[in-house]
């Protein structure tokens, strides 16, 4: 049997002083949770689990609110159908959620999280990451700000709002927002990737995609260097690589930028890729270079408009 629900009248609130405080097991559900000063999760995965639903939660300050770490390397530790509905997290020096494994079929709902500058010498920021071969999960109005990693300027100041790495599939984003973040608001590896209307604002890059993806409605608006090295643009398209391999395909139905400064709309590394863009919106200064490419990269056939392109 599941343990019971967590709940009483405003929810349990709990000071923990930097450490880990719930290892979650299957069914069981977390309701109103208030916590401050979380270390490596305040809800953390040890052995696989399933149908664990975390809902209405706040945090002030700490490490990772939820981590899918297993308790061994040769052990896993797959989530499956976790439902996390309603929570605010400030103050966090990683991460608000980390999921691994073969974890699947899961749901973020109304999930707001913003971290703080930090300097950890491996303690890469992420909003909500994902990694392994974790698949199947909706987002649906989340927002993830100020994830910021400070180094030294002469070396790469890494931090993301939202990550997804190559293994991972079948991610879809809905309404979700990254502001603020150092280095990407949405970097995303994974295939089968869809972006429905959402925004990336005042990231070095807004969105640095590495595979084909769909999206519905985009919008970048004004990305801003944080610090470090590396270049500050609103869509940063990493190419194929490897010779003859076929160029990843941006689709976006309708885009929308938004900025004061000149920095490039859409620039392109590695190699190719295929960039087909519906209806635009876009209010720049005069002169914004539409693509940029470094090196051998560039957009395949040129960037496929439904209509009139921009007039930049």
């Amino acid at each position: 049997m599941p343990d019971p629900v967590l709940r009483r009248s405003s929810g349990p609130r709990i000071m923990a002083d930097g450490e880990p405080v719930y290892i979650v097991r299957s069914g069981q559900r977390f309701v109103g949770t208030h916590a401050s000063d979380v270390g490596n999760g305040l809800f953390v995965f040890r052995d696989p689990v399933s149908n664990v639903r975390i809902e209405d939660i706040a945090v002030t300050g700490g490490y990772r609110v939820i981590e899918n770490g297993a308790i061994s390397r040769d052990a896993r530790a797959d989530c499956v159908g976790l439902h996390v509905r309603g929570a605010r997290a400030t103050g966090l020096t990683r991460s608000f959620a980390r999921i691994r494994y073969n974890s699947h079929h899961g749901v973020f709902e109304d999930v707001h999280a913003s971290g703080i500058r930090t300097t950890g010498a491996h303690d890469l920021p992420v909003g909500i990451a994902f990694m392994g071969e974790a698949h199947d999960f909706r987002l649906e109005r989340c927002t993830m700000r100020g994830f910021c990693w400070q180094r030294g300027e002469k070396r790469y100041w890494n931090g993301d709002g939202f990550s997804s790495e190559r293994g991972n599939a079948r991610l879809i984003f809905r309404k979700c927002a990254a502001w603020d973040n150092s280095d990407g608001g949405f970097d995303l590896k994974s295939t089968e990737t869809l972006l429905d209307d959402c925004v990336s604002g005042r990231n070095a890059r807004n969105y640095r995609l590495w595979s084909s993806i769909h999206a519905t409605r985009l919008t970048s608006i004004e990305p801003r260097k944080t610090g470090g090295i590396g270049d500050t643009v609103h869509f940063m398209l990493m190419g194929a690589k490897s010779p003859g391999a076929e160029p990843p395909v941006i689709r976006i139905d309708h885009l929308v930028v938004r900025s004061t400064t000149g920095y490039p709309i859409f620039d392109v590394h590695d190699g190719p890729v295929r960039l087909v863009i519906g209806t635009h919106d876009i209010q720049v200064p005069k002169g914004t270079p539409l693509v940029r490419r470094q090196g051998k990269a560039g957009v395949a056939g040129g960037i496929q408009f439904a209509g009139a392109p921009p007039r930049l």
